[in-house]
């Protein structure tokens, strides 16, 4: 994984503002998504495999939350999608494509990582809260 962080231009990682970590509603019994998003609404990345997230988010903490090292960054793939999360510095930075076979990071977000870690928070609340 430190080829792929290494060979990035971290500079070309967007900066977002109004970072969220937005729970949807599913339907068709599947719970709620998870997708996370600028202060624009502009999808960062979605989590679209992941049904009934509010029901896993319940239990966890801020321990539990994506997030790595350059080193050993969050990594997640499913079928044709990879996503990596890591802290670097006071940043986070998202790195999301729809082929995990040559990553081109199509979607590439910088986030304080005190606005990252707050848009946690409220999310695990609302996953406790009984609204989702």
């Amino acid at each position: 994984m430190d080829d792929i962080i290494a060979g990035l231009d971290t500079s070309t990682f967007r900066p977002v503002e109004g970072f969220a970590v937005r729970l949807f509603p599913r339907g068709s019994g599947l719970g709620h998504g998870m997708r996370f998003v600028g202060g624009d609404d502009t999808v960062l990345a979605e989590f679209s495999w992941w049904d009934n997230v509010e029901v896993t988010l319940r239990g966890w903490t801020l321990d539990d939350v994506p997030l790595g090292t350059p080193r050993e960054p969050f990594f997640e793939s499913d079928q044709c999608w990879l996503l990596l999360i890591w802290r670097e510095g006071e940043d986070v930075l998202i790195a999301e494509t729809d082929d995990p076979h040559g990553p081109v990071f199509e979607r590439r977000s910088r986030v304080p990582a005190s606005a990252y870690l707050d848009a946690w928070t409220v999310a695990l609340r609302e996953a406790r809260s009984p609204g989702p």
